[in-house]
């Protein structure tokens, strides 16, 4: 025991330190991504109940999360968010990278790149960059532009539960219309 905790325990607040030091020793690399995986995996693991942690918070899903750090450089945004089963996000772009690892349920994880040259954001060409299942503790990742843009769904009957870090504030940037062709920016 360590000042009366376990040693099989790794706090948010550990979590935070680490992510920091990643971007002061790394900078914004995808290596920085990579390194950050397994320990957003420990912190699901060994950090106690993060559906309870944080600030309460209204996903852009309508189900609940949590805030549970946004960094006050504005370097990245630690959230606990719920995807309902069988409704798909819309396609959409974050400012910056993430990463997410799973907490419960099922989650269909797409990460789309731009193929086009991004100049017109009313002929939009996008490709599948990678697509998987996230179940609890494992990660998906999405990387700067141009393959930051991504959606997600719960399958099965339940919700599914994630727990997201975000470079930057977490923002998106807009949606894509994968039927028209177009990109809407927020």
């Amino acid at each position: 025991m360590v000042y009366g905790r376990s040693w099989l325990e790794y706090l948010l607040e550990q979590f935070v330190e680490d992510v920091n030091s990643a971007i002061d020793e790394c900078g914004v690399t995808v290596e920085m991504q990579w390194s950050l995986g397994t320990k957003l995996q420990r912190l699901v693991r060994e950090g106690g109940d993060l559906t309870t942690q944080g600030a309460v918070s209204q996903g852009s899903t309508g189900l609940g999360g949590r805030i549970l750090h946004e960094d006050p450089r504005g370097r990245f945004r630690l959230i606990v968010a719920q995807f309902p089963s069988g409704e798909p996000t819309p396609v959409h772009a974050h400012s910056r990278w993430g990463l997410e690892c799973g907490w419960s349920g099922k989650e269909r994880f797409t990460v789309y790149r731009r193929v086009d040259d991004g100049s017109d954001d009313s002929n939009v060409k996008l490709e599948v960059f990678s697509d998987h299942h996230i179940e609890r503790g494992d990660l998906g990742y999405w990387y700067d532009s141009p393959r930051n843009i991504h959606r997600q769904w719960a399958e099965g009957g339940d919700p599914s539960c994630v727990v997201i870090l975000m470079g930057g504030d977490g923002g998106r940037d807009g949606i894509f219309d994968m039927e028209k062709g177009i990109f809407q920016p927020s």
